[in-house]
């Protein structure tokens, strides 16, 4: 059986309890608001397409904000004045806290490492464990304040178990910043990396730094993830300084499209890494370059597979 996480329960429940309400609950509120409609008509591949919602792709757009909260204020209507809502949302938290999930495991260095929501917990963490005990390292909890909500979006141990870089967004934005822990002691250092939504963070096997993924385009905007880049991360420099290990544009003969996002992948032992450029195709297309003229800044990229061979990871 799949276990549901705690906002799949209240989603299923509150659809439940709407259908045996019958119409008299929906009358006590005004109804959802209607959506503008503004035709765009476009032709794609010879087929002609009319989009009356384009405009909702335009975040900026004046009518968006408020049709959202709109349908906000609607829902949130209709929701409180369910009859059986407190006693239903009282069972669901009760069922829903007595429940332990681990999401991910990673055993590196001697070490394992967990991520888990602990029972009565509304939030993942991650724990370390050492001669069967474990210990909290991240508990995004801890930074909530006034009304925010922080997550775990990613995570990932160095070779040798010491260090683990992981990311946390707020109000489920997703959009990750990139810290650094030291598992000794639980020490967040210093190297904080902004736009790393789609980190794909690659550990040295050294465990001095990591290949990672970053952002370039605005938030909030359409331009969001396109042209992002591969950078390299020492620990204990300045992030500023990181340099660029690929780019659209960077390297002589290996070209691709701004949405395709490059990620350099390291394999335990091997002195060779692979750059995978993806977008929103289940495929990849993969290069292979030697690990000692990638830290050169020698970029002599080799072509390894195209999206045509479809190969996927």
């Amino acid at each position: 059986m799949t276990t549901l996480n705690r906002r799949n329960l209240l989603v299923s429940a509150s659809a439940l309890g709407l259908c045996s309400l019958g119409r008299s609950a929906w009358g006590q509120a005004s109804g959802p608001p209607v959506a503008s409609i503004r035709q765009v008509t476009e032709t794609i591949f010879g087929t002609t397409v009319i989009d009356p919602y384009r405009w909702m792709e335009n975040e900026r757009d004046r009518d968006w904000l408020p049709f959202l909260r709109g349908q906000d204020d609607y829902a949130r209507a209709v929701l409180r004045n369910l009859p059986q809502r407190p006693r239903l949302l009282q069972r669901i938290r009760r069922l829903s806290a007595e429940t332990v999930i681990t999401s991910d495991v990673q055993r590196e260095g001697g070490r394992t490492f967990l991520e888990r929501r602990p029972r009565g917990a509304e939030n993942y963490q991650l724990f370390v464990r050492e001669n069967g005990v474990d210990r909290l390292l991240v508990d995004p909890t801890l930074l909530d304040a006034d009304g925010e909500h922080h997550a775990l979006d990613w995570w990932n141990a160095s070779p040798d178990g010491s260090h683990v870089v992981y990311g946390l967004s707020r109000d489920g934005s997703e959009d990750s910043v990139l810290h650094v822990l030291r598992v000794a002691d639980a020490a967040v250092l210093p190297d904080r990396i902004a736009d790393t939504q789609n980190a794909t963070p690659q550990w040295l096997s050294d465990s001095s730094g990591f290949f990672y993924n970053q952002l370039t385009g605005e938030p909030d905007t359409p331009e969001r993830y396109l042209d992002s880049r591969a950078r390299l991360h020492r620990l204990g420099t300045d992030p500023a300084t990181d340099p660029i290990v690929m780019q659209r544009g960077l390297v002589p003969g290996v070209e691709f499209d701004r949405i395709q996002m490059p990620a350099v992948l390291t394999f335990p032992g091997e002195r060779h890494v692979v750059l995978a450029l993806t977008d929103v195709r289940t495929e990849s297309r993969w290069l292979v370059a030697s690990l000692d003229d990638v830290l050169a800044g020698r970029n002599q990229w080799k072509p390894l597979a195209g999206f045509e061979d479809e190969i996927t990871h």
